[in-house]
């Protein structure tokens, strides 16, 4: 029996098939340390992403026939239903309030400061904490 040999793109296909998929984080069971982190960006980049909509809505309204101005925005803004309102607040302050006070969380780390387990896990409920106090005041007062 003669055996044929096949090219090396082959043989780097079928064994590219049956390699498994690598592990992603849904295998590793969640710590505070890399949720907050997470959290922590993911609210920098929702910030900055309405930061950036809002310039470009507020740079191109006079294009549109738009009125952006505070007045105009204050009286569209108190056309909406409560509930409404009350979710974006405390949508916006809650990743406002979390992101400062993570940030203050990093800052304290970047000094050399709280960088033990015990200081990653008091600096979290801490952050967690405050922001919990900043969102409820910001969203209700």
């Amino acid at each position: 029996m003669r055996q044929t040999e096949e090219p090396q793109s082959v043989v780097a296909e079928r064994a590219r098939k049956n390699r498994p998929v690598s592990p992603h984080l849904g295998i590793y069971q969640p710590q505070m340390s890399w949720v907050l982190s997470g959290l922590h960006r993911n609210t920098g980049v929702m910030i900055g992403g309405a930061a950036y909509l809002y310039a470009a809505m507020f740079g191109l309204a006079p294009m549109f026939g738009l009125d952006m101005s505070s007045a105009a925005m204050a009286g569209s803004l108190a056309t909406l239903p409560a509930v409404v309102s009350i979710g974006a607040k405390a949508l916006i302050s809650g990743c406002l309030s979390f992101h400062v006070f993570g940030t203050m969380r990093h800052l304290l780390w970047d000094s050399g400061r709280m960088v033990s387990n015990k200081g990653v896990f008091t600096t979290g409920y801490a952050a967690i904490a405050a922001s919990a106090l900043a969102t409820g005041y910001l969203t209700f007062f």
